[in-house]
């Protein structure tokens, strides 16, 4: 159990932390946006207002070449400024603890603690979800392209390294769907490059029943 719990944690970690190519078309259901400017600034307003957050989530794991996703179900916690907990309750129960540079791994009662700031990979983490949370974009920049994507009711946001930078060497791209009423962040979809002929794997965090600045025991994020 404990090492599944670690194969877990890593294939998380190494997939938020790097985010990869250039999307060569427009995604299915989504237009381009020009309102990337007014998508950032009204993000941010309402980032701002926000302390805590609490909600369910789906994580889906699909692995090309098989023919049924791995699902898991659980609650995801937010607190700022960098307190984050994923946990499991089904399949199986465990947890992802992130409480500024520290990570604690939970299962079966057993807590495994680590470094983060001794791993760039639990780092990047710990940024990009926070980043996200808290309305912090990464801008444009020689390592890093962000596309914005718009329907009726979402945006769509890509990010995408450069080609031949570190975070371009394992990941394709990652996909952040927020709704255009609340700019509630509604899933994360982290794609990797594919392999061969197999296509690409993929990990999203699907998120819902979502309640923002309600009261969360620090307890959730202990780490000790």
């Amino acid at each position: 159990m404990k090492n599944l719990l670690k194969n877990i944690a890593v294939s998380v970690i190494a997939m938020m932390m790097s985010v990869g190519s250039v999307f060569a078309e427009v995604p299915a259901g989504f237009k381009a946006s020009s309102s990337m400017e007014k998508f950032r600034t009204d993000m941010l307003s309402t980032a701002k207002a926000m302390t805590s957050m609490k909600s369910d989530f789906v994580q889906t794991k699909h692995i090309a070449g098989m023919t049924k996703d791995i699902e898991s179900t659980g609650e995801f916690c937010f607190k700022k400024d960098d307190k984050l907990s994923l946990e499991y309750k089904k399949p199986m129960a465990s947890q992802i603890v992130m409480n500024g540079s520290k990570i604690k791994m939970v299962s079966g009662g057993r807590a495994t603690i680590m470094d983060g700031n001794s791993n760039p990979a639990i780092a990047n983490l710990k940024n990009m979800m926070s980043s996200c949370l808290s309305g912090q974009l990464p801008t444009n920049s020689k390592d890093l392209k962000l596309d914005l994507y718009e329907n009726d009711t979402q945006y769509l946001v890509t990010v995408t390294p450069a080609e031949g930078s570190n975070l371009a060497k394992r990941t394709d791209h990652m996909e952040i769907v927020v709704m255009k009423a609340d700019y509630t962040i509604v899933s994360f979809k982290m794609v990797e490059k594919p392999k061969g002929n197999k296509g690409s794997d993929y990990m999203q965090f699907t998120f819902t029943n979502m309640k923002r600045n309600i009261a969360i025991d620090d307890a959730v994020f202990k780490v000790q």
